[in-house]
């Protein structure tokens, strides 16, 4: 802003036609054309602030413009919710990070989990082939001791054929001989 009389009188213009216009004074354009860039500046962060705070185009203040303790009020207020928003986000950070955590540590016994039964697992098999293999063992023993039993049967059973045989031929002889030896005497 210039600091000559001039300016004063433009500065003071504009003033009025805010006081006259509520509304005009949330306007971004320059309603004076003497205003300089730095004005409209710090205009529109006003109006950035008043709006975050809100206070907006169409609110009507009883003193017509926010005063230095609606600023200070608001800003502690604004403040306040930072901490309070800062405090949320952190003790949402630590509740997350125990449940990464927690996550991590059931993660790690589930693995261990896992590998106690792939171990168990693996000796399961090992076992089940092993018996796989006594029975197929004991399979082969059975069916040789059957072939060995009726080997064994049919030996005997000629064995008794040619024992009765030769029974039948001793008791044929002896009855000859006996016959023969009642008829010398």
């Amino acid at each position: 802003m210039n600091n000559t009389g001039q300016g004063s009188r433009t500065s003071s213009l504009c003033e009025i036609m805010f006081e006259e216009n509520p509304t005009s004074r949330y306007l971004t354009s320059s309603t004076c054309p003497e205003e300089s860039q730095e004005t409209n500046t710090a205009t529109s962060n006003v109006l950035g602030l008043q709006e975050n705070l809100g206070h907006g185009p169409g609110d009507n203040n009883s003193e017509g413009s926010p005063t230095a303790n609606d600023f200070s009020a608001n800003s502690t207020s604004v403040q306040h919710h930072l901490v309070s928003l800062k405090k949320q986000i952190s003790r949402q950070k630590a509740e997350y990070e125990a449940k990464i955590i927690s996550l991590e540590q059931r993660n790690k016994e589930l693995q261990s989990e896992i590998k106690d039964l792939h171990s168990k697992l693996g000796q399961q098999r090992k076992w089940y082939s092993l018996a796989e293999i006594k029975m197929r063992n004991a399979e082969r023993a059975r069916e040789d001791a059957e072939r060995r039993n009726e080997m064994l049967q049919r030996e005997m059973e000629e064995f008794f054929d040619t024992f009765g045989e030769l029974t039948n031929d001793v008791k044929k002889t002896e009855r000859k001989l006996f016959k023969v030896l009642k008829s010398i005497n």
